[in-house]
């Protein structure tokens, strides 16, 4: 038998369970708040140097793309679909990266699944 073993073993939570199911309840609603304000919004991210522009919004779906008139050769449509695609990824990564801040803003970087 060790000393100093505590009934119970685990950690307590303040307020018990009551107070940590509201608490769940409060950061979904936050995170059903963030989920509808970020579907409006919209972020341009650019690949191959400036020269494509793809916009997208918080519900991951491409709302415009800019293509500067120099990558348009009917000679060279590999070079053209590579830029787009590059434009697409970017955008990607950059809605990724916003609507992850704007959850870990309110789970405190916890990550809850099914979110977005």
């Amino acid at each position: 038998m060790a000393k100093g073993n505590k009934k119970g073993g685990g950690m307590a939570f303040r307020g018990g369970i009551p107070e940590m199911m509201r608490q769940a309840h409060r950061m979904q609603s936050k995170l059903e708040k963030v989920k509808e304000d970020i579907k409006e919004q919209t972020w341009t991210a650019e690949a191959v140097g400036g020269k494509v522009k793809t916009t997208i919004n918080g519900a991951r779906e491409i709302t415009a793309i800019d293509i500067d008139k120099e990558l348009v050769d009917p000679e060279d449509l590999e070079t053209l679909s590579d830029a787009v695609i590059a434009g697409v990824n970017a955008a990607l990564t950059l809605a990724g990266e916003k609507i992850t801040a704007a959850t870990e803003e309110v789970t405190g970087g916890m990550k809850v699944p099914g979110m977005f």
